[in-house]
């Protein structure tokens, strides 16, 4: 990721495209241009924002460049170790796995993320005027919430395929 972005490519915004390109790269190349479009949303809201919601929920936050460790590490193991040749439809498999590691593993990152070296991390970051505290989980947390309650939204809003008894309006 590269410390020099403009404000329409934050860091939050590089993290969130360079993991998108990793996961069509080397898990959904076989994905037309349209598929990958129709699936893509999908992708972004339910593996690459979903652990920082998860974490977010958690109490806890890590730095930007160590959610793209973990993130680039699950991936590995995903391509090493995961039942690759039997994945009919890569979202929900990726989906899967990723949530699943961040529910085996959230008390090891938590750990990390409390400890005394991170205290003192963030207090050093904290006394330089200069840069900002990274702020990049909280975020891609909010993000995830948006695109979530849009996605509830708008499920909410469509009308039943039958008419319910107690919605009829017969005389108006």
């Amino acid at each position: 990721m590269s410390s020099n972005s403009s404000p329409a490519q934050s860091p939050s915004n590089l993290l969130v495209s360079s993991l998108l390109a990793t996961i069509r790269g080397q898990f959904c190349g076989e994905m037309t241009p349209g598929e990958w479009l129709m699936h893509s949303h999908f992708i972004k809201c339910n593996v690459v924002l979903w652990p920082a919601r998860f974490m977010w929920g958690k109490g806890f936050t890590v730095p930007g460049p160590r959610y793209e460790a973990i993130m680039r590490g699950i991936f590995e193991t995903i391509k090493t170790r995961g039942q690759t040749g039997a994945v009919k439809f890569w979202p929900g498999y990726l989906m899967m796995c990723v949530q699943k590691h961040w529910h085996v593993h959230w008390e090891e990152y938590y750990a990390e993320a409390k400890s005394v070296r991170a205290a003192v991390d963030a207090a050093l970051l904290a006394c330089r005027p200069v840069e900002r505290p990274d702020n990049t989980v909280e975020t891609l947390a909010a993000a995830h919430q948006v695109l979530a309650t849009k996605k509830r939204q708008s499920k909410s809003l469509r009308l039943p395929s039958h008419r319910s008894p107690q919605l009829s309006f017969h005389g108006l």
